[in-house]
């Protein structure tokens, strides 16, 4: 649980401040005081990811225990990651399919919170699936 936690949090935290970045000084050339006044879209952002990804962390947390302890670790991250990232991509078109039909503004959205995702499924620690089954 805690290491679905962990993916969870980086993932609601960090994307909305990374794609707050990439919007902002690459894309609309704001400057980085402008992008941090507009506190509202954090809050707004930690909100909706928060409550939209509910559904693909419990089916992350399901297929990650449903992993046997006897695959090895970079295998069953590989799973956890090509999961991860499909999870993220499905669940922003079912928001708004405009963020995938191609390449615009709106598929950085997507592709920033997969990427941080990903990230987050190899940087933390599995855990051993035979203790979770005791």
């Amino acid at each position: 649980m805690k290491y679905i936690a962990q993916i969870w949090i980086l993932t609601i935290i960090t994307s909305p401040l990374v794609l707050a970045l990439v919007l902002g000084i690459i894309i609309n050339n704001s400057s980085l005081s402008e992008i941090f006044e507009s506190y509202e879209f954090f809050i707004l952002m930690f909100l909706v990811g928060s409550l939209f990804s509910i559904p693909a962390m419990v089916v992350f947390g399901l297929l990650q225990r449903s992993l046997k302890s006897s695959i090895p670790i970079w295998r069953r991250k590989l799973i956890l990651s090509i999961y991860s990232f499909l999870s993220v991509w499905i669940t922003f078109y079912i928001v708004d399919e405009g963020f995938i039909t191609g390449w615009t503004d709106q598929t950085v959205w997507p592709l920033i919170y997969s990427l941080i995702i990903v990230i987050g499924v190899w940087i933390f620690r599995l855990p051993n699936t035979n203790r979770l089954a005791q």
